[in-house]
């Protein structure tokens, strides 16, 4: 019999595709009703005929909760699932107002406040940084003078928006006074000096099915959009890393007590070799990550979540530990805004080893400088034989590309 499922679809139709171009809803033995905005409802209703596919605007979020109570009354939905982390808090408090299992809205909330999510790890063994309310001033003036260099992020941000260093009492004067107003919704944390990693754990019944961990590229990473440096990760070659991040994948879970769903941890890799936790979604990564993972292992993370939510994980393809070659990725992205007059025709990448390539420019179109850390020009996943050959490999395709972009800047 197949389950009613409620999905909150909000973003991009293409998280729901998987590597091959295939539709994640194709072996989903379930039906029911994707929420969608206007400017991508056509395009859900071609992905799946399981589906009826309502219309809403996301930022009126009342009006979305009413229409998912309507809804409800008509189908009795037996789960929600979303892709997105902005919905993740949303279908939380949807859950609880249905009476649907899954998470609900107090642990929701966990994944989205970013002081609360460190709070929950307090008592645990995972090491996180100091942090604090940036309306607690005094502290967080203390914090910079103990640690010289803070980190400054809105609590409920993502996508690396309005995320600012501060490196001096006049440069945290100028910020305080800058968001007198707002100070209650941002947080500071000591900086803390490492390489950034990614570890995607996939959790049925309270065990780790899959966990793949991946480096983000120094000065590549989702921070650095606002410098145009592409994005670019990498599956972890080295097994004794990897086991580490595996085993701190582990313990965040635990301490968020998380029995279901696909977590995207991330978490600093300092020189000598300390982790140090940064952030969790309970969702899938962005910019390609899912796509990357899936050539890596076979298995669709953001498949999963679906089939999570409306228990039938049996459907998900048998996980392929046996790959030799690492899965990576590069999103090329630009600090500068500007009419397309060339860029890189798709059909002239042909090398076999790349699995996936999208463009979102085209001559003649208007690209505005990157505002987030997935707000691409062209995306592309790619096998590589070793970490050494990925390096190469990224280098080629991010000097071909160069070569042929012209922006006529503005």
């Amino acid at each position: 019999m197949s389950k009613k499922l409620l999905i909150l679809a909000r973003g991009e139709y293409e998280s729901f595709l998987k590597l091959d171009g295939s539709s994640i809803f194709e072996n989903l033995p379930c039906e029911g009703v994707i929420l969608a905005d206007r400017g991508n409802a056509k395009i859900f209703a071609k992905l799946t005929d399981k589906f009826t596919v309502e219309v809403v605007r996301w930022s009126d979020e009342t009006k979305v909760l009413e229409t998912a109570q309507m809804l409800h009354q008509a189908h009795q939905f037996e789960a929600i699932a979303t892709l997105d982390e902005s919905n993740v808090g949303l279908a939380a408090n949807l859950r609880e107002l249905l009476n649907i299992e899954g998470l609900q809205s107090a642990q929701g909330q966990l994944f989205r406040d970013k002081v609360a999510m460190k709070q929950c790890l307090k008592g645990s063994p995972v090491k996180y940084p100091q942090f604090a309310c940036c309306s607690e001033e005094s502290r967080v003036k203390e914090m910079l003078q103990q640690f010289n260099k803070l980190v400054i992020k809105p609590k409920d941000g993502f996508g690396s928006k309005e995320v600012e260093f501060v490196s001096s009492q006049q440069e945290l004067a100028t910020w305080l006074e800058k968001n007198q107003a707002n100070l209650s919704q941002f947080e500071a944390e000591e900086f803390i000096e490492g390489q950034l990693y990614h570890v995607n754990a996939l959790i049925i019944d309270g065990e780790a099915k899959l966990t793949a961990p991946a480096a983000y590229l120094p000065g590549m990473s989702n921070i650095d959009f606002s410098a145009g440096t592409p994005f670019i990760s990498v599956i972890e070659e080295d097994e004794s890393l990897k086991s580490k991040l595996v085993a701190f994948s582990d313990e965040v879970n635990k301490a968020f007590n998380i029995k279901n769903g696909v977590t995207h941890l991330e978490c600093f890799v300092s020189p000598n070799g300390e982790l140090t936790f940064c952030e969790v979604g309970l969702r899938p990564g962005g910019g390609g990550i899912v796509w990357m993972i899936e050539s890596q292992y076979g298995v669709n993370y953001s498949e999963a979540v679906l089939a999570i939510e409306a228990g039938c994980s049996e459907i998900l393809p048998a996980i392929n530990y046996e790959k030799r070659d690492i899965s990576g990725l590069i999103g090329i992205r630009s600090n500068m805004s500007g009419f397309v007059q060339s860029c890189l025709p798709l059909e002239s990448v042909t090398d076999g080893c790349i699995k996936l390539k999208q463009a979102f420019i085209q001559p003649g179109s208007f690209k505005a400088a990157s505002a987030h850390c997935t707000d691409f020009l062209s995306l592309f996943v790619f096998d590589s034989t070793n970490t050494e050959s990925f390096h190469s490999k990224w280098r080629e395709l991010q000097d071909k590309y160069q070569e042929k972009l012209i922006l006529t800047t503005v």
